[in-house]
């Protein structure tokens, strides 16, 4: 390996390390705050109108995110988040000094059908649909470790190219 493979790899991992740090920066200091701000003053009370008052559903309020619990325990409580959460900026920070635009637009394209998937679990399970709260929590776990996988095995991809 020559002096201008090593320093193109790591200048690679530099622009990785700068992006984590940069967009976990952004994430908590202003993306966050936001999404905390919008659930609690728009989406949380969006929800508990619809709630009626012999519902068996109730509401809380998380950080950036807000609960369904089932008042007979006929599931187990359900977390509705936001889509382009912390799960997606950390994906996309390893993607895009990668530019591997293959894998960052399933991470786009994925978030932007969260807008239409989250909001139809919550309505189903807040009418009454209440084996969707399974489903839910799985897809919630599912869809994380996707974002996850795909952050590292774009890092993986580029690193190998740069090691040949």
């Amino acid at each position: 390996m020559d002096h201008h493979e090593r320093s193109f790899r790591y200048l690679f991992w530099r622009k990785l390390f700068i992006s984590l740090i940069a967009i976990g920066l952004v994430y908590i200091l202003f993306i966050r705050p936001i999404q905390s701000f919008t659930v609690r003053e728009f989406i949380l009370p969006a929800f508990d109108s619809l709630i009626t008052s012999e519902s068996e559903i109730v509401s809380s309020p998380g950080v950036d995110e807000f609960f369904l619990s089932s008042v007979s325990g006929s599931f187990s409580q359900v977390k509705i988040e936001v889509p382009f959460n912390g799960y997606f900026w950390l994906a996309m920070s390893m993607i895009w000094p990668t530019k591997n635009k293959r894998l960052g637009r399933v991470v786009w394209n994925y978030n932007l059908a969260l807008f239409v998937i989250i909001p139809i679990a919550a309505f189903g399970i807040i009418y009454g649909f209440t084996w969707l709260a399974p489903l839910t929590n799985v897809h919630e776990k599912v869809y994380k470790a996707l974002f996850l996988i795909l952050g590292i095995l774009a890092v993986r991809e580029a690193d190998e190219l740069l090691k040949n």
